[in-house]
């Protein structure tokens, strides 16, 4: 009300209103999907949402804006938070070039802002390439941070740095949460280091680590793990080496408590994008991730054919193999009964 009444003489500025979206289709087979071989029509990307975002012009170069996003799944309309609008953010904001910029609302966390459009996850439109049940939130879940507040500064040659802090809410967020990165845009190079730092998290582990019990707590029947604390740090970049060649890489370490235990995990990922056409892109990509005494192998390959300027067709095939005391786990898939996973999947993804 406030912000309305102090530049309502600028009312007339330009001002933009947009809808977008994303929705994500195709058939996977799973090799192993809890001791079964499967075949399910679902969405395997970021995953879908549909989004409302707008801006107006206050003058002397200061801009308000607002974005909302809502997640959802393709297959059966279901909203990736339960019982909640605009889950993934809804937020308000003021930006100035000379002073940075300013958002009020529930956000994403850094990590998954800065870190993961260098994964592969991102570059292969993909779930199932995001690291082990998505414990450093590189994939977008709809766990945002509630009752936020970020500031970005202006850029100076390319570089900018971002905080944001949740404040505690009994019931909607039990702990505070605190997240910074520092990312670097400019030329061929991309560059992003993160540190997130959540208490009394209720982390939703989406395919239960391939192990019935995590830190002392139960996973049964997917049982959400809640976290005492748990503390990202991540690093990643993005070169483009040629106009057909850009190679990337994360690098992530978790540390994780419970009421009775700690752990940390740890992921190194490489992949390379390899333009064959204007039009297709094969990528290639693979991390290796080590939890509570098992390590987890994955590897894979995707074939992006832009169809036009907003649709994509694919194909891929992504492999599992854990040594330890766990089994295959690939992310969003049902966790595997054996030492090994493997899916094949084929799609399209529209975005609007």
């Amino acid at each position: 009300m406030f912000l309305g009444c102090a530049f309502a003489p600028t009312a007339y500025a330009q001002s933009n209103v947009s809808i977008y979206g994303s929705i994500d289709e195709g058939i996977t087979y799973t090799s192993n999907a809890l001791g079964k071989r499967t075949a399910t029509v679902a969405p395997a990307a970021v995953p879908d949402f549909i989004g409302l975002r707008g801006s107006e012009d206050l003058g002397d170069h200061a801009t308000a804006f607002y974005a909302m996003q809502q997640g959802y799944r393709s297959n059966n309309g279901q909203a990736i938070v339960p019982g909640s609008a605009y889950g993934f953010f809804s937020y308000v904001g003021l930006s100035h070039p000379q002073y940075g910029t300013v958002y009020l609302g529930r956000q994403l966390d850094l990590a998954a802002e800065a870190l993961r459009v260098n994964s592969n996850g991102s570059n292969l439109l993909s779930f199932y390439f995001f690291h082990l049940a998505n414990l450093d939130n590189l994939g977008i879940l709809g766990d945002s941070i509630n009752n936020s507040v970020r500031y970005t500064s202006p850029s100076l040659f390319g570089l900018q740095a971002s905080v944001i802090y949740g404040l505690a809410e009994s019931g909607i967020q039990p702990g505070r949460i605190l997240s910074m990165d520092v990312v670097h845009d400019e030329g061929a190079a991309r560059f992003s280091l993160v540190y997130s730092s959540w208490r009394d998290h209720a982390v939703p582990l989406v395919s239960g680590l391939g192990r019935a019990e995590f830190l002392g707590q139960s996973l049964v029947q997917g049982a959400t793990f809640v976290a005492k604390r748990q503390d990202i740090f991540g690093l990643s970049t993005y070169y483009t080496a040629s106009p057909s060649v850009a190679l990337h890489a994360v690098l992530s370490q978790v540390n994780l408590a419970s009421s009775a235990r700690t752990t940390r995990m740890r992921n190194v990922e490489v992949g390379v994008n390899l333009r064959m056409a204007s039009n297709q892109t094969v990528a290639l990509g693979g991390h290796a991730s080590w939890l509570d005494g098992t390590r987890y192998l994955q590897a894979g390959v995707g074939d992006l054919l832009t169809a036009s300027k907003r649709t994509t067709l694919y194909a891929q095939v992504v492999y599992q193999h854990a040594d330890g005391s766990a089994n295959a786990a690939i992310p969003l898939l049902l966790p595997s009964t054996s030492r090994s996973q493997l899916a094949l999947r084929v799609g399209v993804h529209q975005f609007f």
